[in-house]
């Protein structure tokens, strides 16, 4: 389920009515809500730290995760470390948060290969109302900030849009 939240998305670690990204430094504060991830840039991934945060009670988001085709480790390294996230998703039932850069139709694929029961965001989406359609009749949610463009905000349906200061 995702949350009820005005901002689904950011780094900020004092927002309130968030769900904040979680970082190693960072201290949990009570009654707040947190995602946690390898983001696709982390060159030196630790995904135990993931494996372990993922299941506390705070955490309600696995990631933000993802393919980034002009930053980060090689594609393929960063696709087994997308595929990890998936099944923690799954597998602890929360849902999948996504960074996704000129990488949409590999992430549309996998997608449709594993038919994920959790939902899948697509954070940060400022791509043509084209795309946006067809990622939503894949069965994506779309987080949108104050850079995506207004005609494309116009053609996502409001059970499939949600809000972030990203």
């Amino acid at each position: 389920m995702i949350p009820a939240v005005a901002d689904i998305h950011t780094h900020d670690p004092m927002a309130l009515d968030a769900v904040i990204n979680l970082d190693r430094d960072m201290v949990m504060r009570d009654g707040a809500l947190y995602s946690v991830g390898v983001h696709p840039w982390d060159h030196e991934p630790d995904f135990g730290w993931v494996e372990t945060m993922a299941s506390h009670p705070q955490v309600v988001m696995i990631g933000e995760c993802g393919l980034d085709r002009l930053r980060g480790p090689a594609l393929d390294v960063q696709h087994e470390m997308l595929t990890r996230h998936v099944a923690l998703s799954e597998r602890l039932g929360k849902p999948l948060l996504l960074h996704v850069v000129r990488a949409y139709a590999e992430i549309l694929a996998l997608h449709k290969r594993v038919r994920p029961s959790q939902p899948w965001i697509v954070h940060g989406f400022r791509g043509k109302p084209a795309l946006a359609l067809q990622l939503v009749k894949a069965g994506f949610y779309l987080s949108v900030g104050p850079d995506c463009p207004q005609a494309t905000v116009d053609v996502i349906p409001l059970e499939r849009l949600l809000h972030e200061t990203d």
